[in-house]
């Protein structure tokens, strides 16, 4: 384990720090938990809490104050919170720079990525990305957005595709592309439909729809509203396949992205009609942890994930 030294000292051993205790501090900072911050490190909780009573005792210091329910840093603690994870991003930084010199692309990469995107691209993505990059031992995680930034925080997941929203906290984003919604119906040879509908006749048709707990009913009902248009589907339904499967056999409509059920579309086994006034948009982001600087594999995986995206968003 790596040291930094303590400043003006002889005695490394007593006024030092260890990446470990700089790692366990982030962690209980960040989810304000012995129990949660334990969990995300997939240590002992005894462990964590004599590290960081360690640190307190090195330095002579409170960097948390412990009541009842949790943890709560003082002022000295949220200071020192800034300078762990510069330390921390230089660390991965540097790990990056070795790993990346050698010119071959290795290492593990756990990729979360929500339904919609995961049935449009995933299998063409997977033979891309390990024909190029063999030596990478890829992971991929399916779940919606809200579970996916739970893995993120708690440090199951280096990357997570997933709805922008508001209540990202503290993860670095980045834009991935940007879709709209559809109202999805049973494909019915020689009957012609427009290519749009508006969003008051989407009423007209019974409704299979994910459940308000998750991010895509949000932000139809958020959408809607601005109408004066409540939905009140006869399905909740929290899985894609069924759901798409479902619409295509029967007289049943739900609201997917496009980018979801595109191919389905092309192929005839589902008919599309854009949802317009309003117009339902969607945007997608990249989330990752702040303290890490994603790996040049995790790159190269959203580079091809993007481009597979495009060719199917352009279509």
């Amino acid at each position: 384990m790596a040291r930094v030294a303590g400043i003006g000292s002889s005695r490394q051993s007593e006024v030092g720090m260890d990446l470990r205790q700089i790692e366990y501090f982030v962690a209980l900072y960040d989810e304000r938990s012995i129990t949660k911050a334990a969990s995300r490190l997939n240590v002992v909780q005894p462990a964590l809490s004599m590290q960081i009573s360690r640190l307190e005792r090195t330095f002579k210091t409170r960097l948390f104050e412990r009541t009842s329910r949790g943890v709560v840093p003082t002022d000295l603690g949220r200071t020192f919170y800034g300078l762990c994870q510069k330390i921390l991003s230089d660390v991965y930084e540097a790990q990056r720079y070795l790993r990346d010199a050698s010119g071959k692309v290795t290492g593990d990469l756990t990729v979360g990525l929500m339904p919609s995107v995961a049935n449009s691209v995933l299998p063409a993505v997977l033979a891309e990305y390990k024909s190029s990059y063999p030596d990478v031992t890829l992971r991929i995680v399916e779940a919606y957005s809200g579970s996916l930034l739970d893995q993120l925080n708690s440090g199951k997941l280096d990357l997570a595709i997933v709805n922008n929203s508001s209540n990202l906290g503290r993860i670095a984003i980045m834009p991935l592309f940007r879709d709209y919604l559809v109202l999805v119906t049973r494909y019915k040879t020689g009957k012609k439909v427009p290519l749009e509908i508006p969003s008051q006749r989407i009423q007209d048709f019974r409704l299979v729809l994910p459940s308000q707990r998750q991010g895509m009913r949000v932000l139809i009902d958020s959408m809607l509203a601005s109408k004066s248009i409540i939905l009140k589907p006869e399905i909740e339904l929290d899985s894609l396949g069924p759901t798409i499967e479902l619409v295509r056999e029967s007289d049943w409509a739900t609201i997917l992205p496009v980018v979801a059920v595109k191919r389905a579309g092309d192929r005839k086994l589902v008919r599309l009609q854009r949802i317009v006034d309003p117009e339902i948009p969607r945007e997608v982001i990249v989330a990752a942890p702040t303290t890490r600087t994603p790996t040049l594999a995790a790159e190269l995986f959203l580079k091809i994930l993007k481009t597979n995206i495009a060719t199917v968003l352009d279509r």
